[in-house]
Order: C-alpha cells, then structure tokens, then sequence
C-alpha cells in the first residue's frame, strides 16, 4: 500500500510503513450489483448551460447539490483541485486519524486492493488529511490534486460523495457524470461520514478510483469502515476523557485546604493529597501504605462505627498533633458492601483579629502568622491570601504543574519565585518567559534554542532555549494564554515528552523543568471559543491557584500602602511619619482594577507630591479622588475639618487651572478625568476661567 502527501510545491507517492497492527473485522456482506451514472453527458451538459432538462430519475441528493452548486457559480469546467491548506493547520484531526485508522485501514485495503481504488480521509469541511491504496490509481489522483490538505467540499470542487457527504449526513455514491466538474466524469466515488461520540460529523470515509474500475463493493466497505472508525473514536474520546477527568480530581485532591486520606478495609493509607502530608508533617509521598494507628486513635473509630447505625463522619484523636481536627467515614457501594475509609484532616479554627501593625514592624509578623519559607516577601494579613500562599507552598514540594490564575497585577510573578524558592529547586535556575512577547515565528526558537545556522541571523554556536536555560529548576511560562495557538502543540509535545528539539535539529534533549504557568484569562472559555488547545490545558491545570484581586484582601489595602509608602519615602529621602485616617478611607473605598500595582503607583504618585511631613487625601491622585468622593462621603457623613472633599476637589481644580493657565484640555488631562466633566465640577464649585 502506498500513501499520497504534501509537501511545500506538490505531492509525493510512498510507501506506506507496514507494522503489526491486527486487522478490523470488517463484516462484509455479499456485493451489489455496480450500477453506472443516473444521467449522460448531455443532460448534464443541458443543466449546466441553464436549459431545461428533465432530472426526475436522477437522486435527489445529487439534484439538489448541482443546484448548490450553481447558486455557488461554482465553474463545470474541466479543472484540478487548487485549495489547499497547510497540514500543520489540520491538526488535532490527523493526530488522531492516526490513532484511530491503522487496523481500519489495512482491513480495507486488503478488500480493494488491485482493484484500482484508493481510500481518503477528510474533515468535517472536507479537507483531506490522508490518502491511501495502490501506486497507479494515487498517480491519477495525483493528476486531479486529490491529496492531502485539499478542499474536497462542494463549494470547492462541485458535487462529489466527500463533499456531498458532509452537507447531507448521509452515505453517498457519485458515478461519473453526476459528478457536477468535467474533469471527475472520469471517476466514481463512494463516502459515508464519521459521527463524532457526540453526535457531529467529525469526519468523512471515502472510496475512489476510475469509474471503469470495481466498486462493487465499495458501499459495504465504506459503512463498515466508517463504524469500525467511529467506535475506535468513541473509545479514545473517553478514555481521554477518563485520563482528564483524573487530571482534574487530582488537581481537585491536591488544591483543597484540607487533608484527605483513603484508607482500604485493613486501615492502610491508600493514598493522600499534599495537605495531608503537611498537616502531619510527613515528606511527600510517605505517607502511603502506612497504617492508620500510627497516626489516629483507629481502633477507637472501628469500634464507634460499628456501634452507629448512621452513616455519618467520626472523629477521631490525632495522636501525633491532639490539635488537628480529624474524622472519618466510611464509604459503601450501592449494595451496601464496605468499600474504603475516608479520613479528613484540617487545623482547628480559631477566630484571628488582624490589626495593620506599625511602619516599622511590617517586616516582623509574629511566629505564628509567619509566611512558609519563599514567600516572606508577600505582605499580607487577609485570610484570602494566606489561602493562597498556603496552597501554592504545598504545590511548590513536587514536580507537578502549577497554573496561577490572578487579574493582571495580583503578583502572579512574585508567586511562581515564591514556589521556587520554596521547593527543593531553589538552588537551581528560576527562568521567566512572557509568552506573550514574542512572535508566532520565534517562539519555537526562544522556548527550545536552535542549532547553528538553522536559520538567517542565527548564531554561528547556536542558541540555548529557555527550557534548556531551565533545566534542573523552574520555568515560568508568563500570559501562557497569549502564546500562538499553532505553536501550542509543540509546547504540548514538550510537555509530555520531557524533550525539546531545537530549531534545525532532529534529536530530541531531555529537560528536567517544573512547569508554572500564569494567565489572566479564563482558558477554559478559551478552549470552548477555539483559542486554546483543550490537550495543552488539561495538561497545565494540574494544581491551579486563584490569586485574589486586591479589593477582596480588606485591610491589606492599607497595610501595603503603608508599607510602600515607608519604602519609597526611605529610597527617596523625603521624610513622612505615616498617613492621616483620612488617606484609608480614599484607599478603601476604591474598587482597585490594576490591582497591587496601580496602589504602589498612588503611593508613588503621592509621595512626588507630598508636602509635610505626613501623607493627606490631597497627595493622592486626582481620579482617585474623584472616585471615591462618593462612597468616603456615603459612608462618612461627619468628616473632620482636616478632610472636606468637596474643598479639596475645588482647590486642585484652581490649583490646575491656574498652572495650565486657564486651558482646559490640559488641565483636565492633568486632573484624569474628561472636559464635559471638569465644566461640570468647575460650575458645581462656580469656578469662571
């Protein structure tokens, strides 16, 4: 059997590798008699001219693509397919066909071979992702550019059983001059479309060669073909998603804050997510196969779920730490029989109060509230934060993916060194890429290095690719939504395989990398909008960690700002004894869209603008004082004389109007906020330039 492929200026014929894959039972039952073309040359002729002609023996399904075709204006005249597109565009589908058609196809061949036929696989547009069957009849096609990456749809080429099959549903077959081009009256073909589990076509199952050839059998073949391919489809598509599904409780397993311990009938630990194993202070991976007593009063637990007739949690005493709280449940199948022990494991709650501690302590939190090791550089008091650190501080012990989900400005960054330094890679390289940054030509080469010359402009020596660079430590894949959606498969590839090749290489170099990702976008919309690859998500969403946006972290609003400001009036040399309660009160009442970032840049803008030696409401930017007039007033109905908004709105409004000396547009710009807007204030206050 030979195959039919594509490259850059035309076709090639080779042959196709054999291998040892069993044949598909194909059940074939007896041939049909071969019936010929439902309507000569000259009425085909008389149809396409646009003159009356009577098609009432001809099927229907055929008459009603001609007319398709020619409200497309498709042209009758004799020519070759010229639409093609690039394979690497018809990926995920070849991929799979691959996987999916071999034992189908060696099957099929064996029932057409030598008798002048040829097998073609499309998509569900009618693309062509492959083609197969004897030397001399892939010549012919060759001729016709029925090949790989073709457009085999009816707005393409005309009537045909490919396209035909795709816009019908329906198994079809096209003799000779049904075909609605001259240059297919030569040939017949049969197809029948492949349904995807659910329930689109996903594909199409085509037998071809000249009409002077034996297709007998070809619509028994077809049909069985193509059931034999959409069970093979089925199967895969479920497992993958049995493989995604356990990628995602694991990730489920290990993101929660509580321990979770599954244990078999005998009290032995079946396994335990990463919780489990800090909570009682056990490396990772040890704690399976281990015995229950070693750690809990587990006999005590047998002998009261024994006793109780409810099935509901137990709790038992940690023996190793009495002030963890523990239970445990017994799980039964539906028939009632005992299946495993699930045991749940987390720290007594307590009721905490955080106070904004004073300037100079910020950098000393008490021994108790102290950060894990990494991430002493995030300043934070919220429980939501201490949330998220906990959780990316576990994450950071094992070789697992992370992707840290955050709205831009959140320290995504600041997380992925906190999971390095953290870990057992600290040691080795931390490498940030934004994948955004970069070209959709040049990611390949920055991400994987390239060999000497491979290239225009490439270096004599080549170059090392950033996982290369990052070999031995951790990679931070930065706006991973941004990277180009035809390169994601070889980041994917990278992925799996552990191996990069470089630009202009063939052998692939192992890496050593613990991949952390970050994007401020949903990428599971993404994926539902065909941005984003849903095999590469699956593969980055192992433990996923949601950093949250600073209007949701309460009071470390202020301890950050205070924070900043002390570090930049230091770097600065501007002496400040702290801010006025009035300052808290602006800051709290903004909804922060940027994030931690846009604070720090308040506080700088504030601090350029500080007279005295303490921060007012008056030193912070126009706009946020503009914004948060409303909620401050609202809220604070009695404020003190040291802070009148609406008197300090109409001092920096004369103050900008006199220094741009009248000119609204610049003063306006200077204010951050729009024209209409200044006339408005500048009337409410009876300003008058």
């Amino acid at each position: 059997m030979h195959k039919l492929l594509r490259d850059d200026n035309g076709f090639e014929i080779c042959a196709a590798n054999a291998d040892n894959t069993a044949s598909a039972e194909l059940k074939m039952t007896e041939p049909r008699g071969l019936r010929g073309p439902q309507v000569d040359y000259s009425k085909w002729k008389r149809f396409v001219d646009g003159r009356q002609v009577n098609l009432g023996h001809l099927d229907k399904n055929i008459v009603d693509s001609w007319t398709r075709c020619m409200a497309m204006s498709i042209d009758p005249a004799p020519r070759s397919c010229w639409d093609f597109t690039p394979m690497s565009e018809l990926e995920p589908f070849t991929s799979t066909l691959r996987r999916i058609c071999k034992d189908v196809e060696k099957t099929a061949y064996e029932a057409i071979r030598g008798k002048g036929l040829l097998m073609t696989y499309t998509n569900a547009k009618g693309r062509v992702g492959r083609t197969c069957g004897d030397l001399e009849i892939l010549r012919e096609a060759d001729r016709l550019n029925f090949g790989p990456g073709a457009n085999w749809a009816e707005e393409s080429v005309g009537t045909n059983a490919i396209g035909t099959t795709l816009v019908t549903g329906l198994p079809m077959q096209v003799f000779g001059e049904e075909h609605f081009c001259r240059s297919h009256h030569s040939w017949s073909c049969t197809a029948a479309p492949i349904f995807g589990p659910q329930g689109n076509i996903w594909g199409c199952f085509d037998i071809s060669g000249p009409k002077t050839s034996d297709h007998s059998k070809s619509l028994e073949l077809v049909l069985q073909a193509t059931r034999a391919l959409e069970q093979r489809l089925c199967r895969l598509y479920c497992s993958e998603l049995e493989g995604q599904l356990g990628s995602l409780f694991s990730s489920m397993f290990n993101s929660v804050m509580t321990g979770i311990l599954s244990l078999d009938k005998s009290g032995n630990i079946l396994s335990a997510n990463s919780a489990a194993e800090v909570l009682l202070g056990n490396p990772w991976g040890t704690l399976q196969g281990r015995r229950a007593e070693e750690f809990f009063d587990y006999e005590e637990f047998l002998s009261k779920a024994k006793k109780s007739s409810k099935r509901e949690p137990i709790v038992m005493r940690c023996r190793i730490n009495p002030d963890l709280y523990v239970r445990a449940l017994y799980i039964f199948s539906p028939t009632g029989t005992h299946l495993d022990t699930i045991v749940s494991i987390c720290e007594k709650q307590s009721a905490h109060q955080f106070a904004v501690p004073a300037r100079k302590a910020l950098n000393e939190p008490s021994q108790s509230e102290k950060s894990p090791k990494g991430f002493e550089h995030i300043l934070h008091a919220s429980s939501a934060m201490r949330q998220a650190i906990r959780q990316a501080a576990m994450a950071s012990r094992t070789p697992s993916t992370v992707i840290l989900y955050g709205e831009s400005g959140t320290g995504k960054e600041l997380f992925a060194r906190g999971i390095h330094q953290a870990g057992p890679r600290s040691g080795n390289p931390f490498v940030a890429v934004n994948c955004g940054a970069f070209s959709e030509e040049l990611v390949q080469s920055e991400l994987f290095g390239y060999c000497g010359g491979s290239f225009t402009g490439a270096a004599k020596k080549g170059r090392l690719g950033k996982f290369q660079l990052a070999d031995k430590g951790v990679l931070f894949l930065d706006e991973i939504s941004e990277m180009p959606f035809s390169q994601q498969v070889n980041l994917l590839r990278a992925l799996e395989e552990r191996a990069v090749v470089p630009v202009g290489g063939t052998t692939p170099q192992p890496v050593d990398v613990k991949i952390i990702a970050a994007t401020n976008k949903d990428l599971s919309g993404l994926v539902e909008q065909g941005f984003f690859r849903e095999d590469l998500f699956y593969r980055l969403n192992v433990v996923g960690v949601t950093l949250p946006p600073l209007r949701d972290r309460g009071t470390d609003i202020v301890l950050l700002a205070e924070y900043h400001l002390d570090r930049l009036c230091t770097e600065f040399g501007i002496p400040c004894e702290g801010m006025l309660t009035e300052v808290s009160d602006v800051l709290m009442s903004y909804n922060w869209p940027g994030n931690v970032r846009e604070l720090v840049n308040c506080i700088e803008y504030a601090v350029n603008n500080l007279s005295g030696v303490q921060l007012k409401a008056e030193h912070l930017p126009p706009y946020l004082i503009e914004k948060t007039t409303n909620q401050v007033m609202s809220h604070r109905p009695a404020l003190s004389s040291g802070f009148q908004l609406k008197k300090r709105e109409e001092d920096a409004i004369r103050e900008a109007l006199n220094f741009h000396e009248g000119n609204i547009s610049k003063t306006a710009k200077a204010l951050g906020i729009g024209r209409n807007t200044l006339y408005s204030k500048m009337e409410r206050h009876h300003i008058h330039v």
